[in-house]
């Protein structure tokens, strides 16, 4: 997960372009490629994709989310879709990094991590 994306160049040379027109905000999609020196501003690395599969398609019509920001009183209307924003994913991150330092300090002082029911 990162605040930042990778850029993904797929030439309409490669077998699966096809794949690549179906591709919409919101939909998920495996690539595979390599890692490459990026010639854009913006990222040092692309991906040049050999293979694309649309592996999750999504209407962009009916898609509620779009490339622009949302208010948080609009997210809380669509709540299962809140991971997919920037300040959400960030906020998921920042605590996924909490929890981890937070679990690794108490077991090097010899504590145990225990659910109870």
């Amino acid at each position: 997960s990162s605040l930042s994306g990778i850029q993904i160049v797929a030439e309409s040379s490669i077998d699966t372009y096809s794949e690549v027109q179906k591709l919409t905000t919101g939909a998920a999609a495996e690539i595979r490629g390599t890692v490459v020196k990026s010639l854009g501003k913006g990222q040092k690395y692309d991906v040049k994709a050999e293979i694309v599969k649309v592996v999750g398609d999504c209407p962009a019509d009916t898609y509620p989310l779009q490339k622009k920001r949302h208010s948080q009183e609009f997210l809380r209307t669509i709540a299962h879709l809140r991971p997919r924003t920037n300040t959400i994913s960030a906020v998921a991150r920042v605590r996924s990094a909490l929890a981890f330092a937070t679990h690794q300090f108490f077991q090097q002082q010899g504590f145990v991590y225990l659910q109870s029911p």
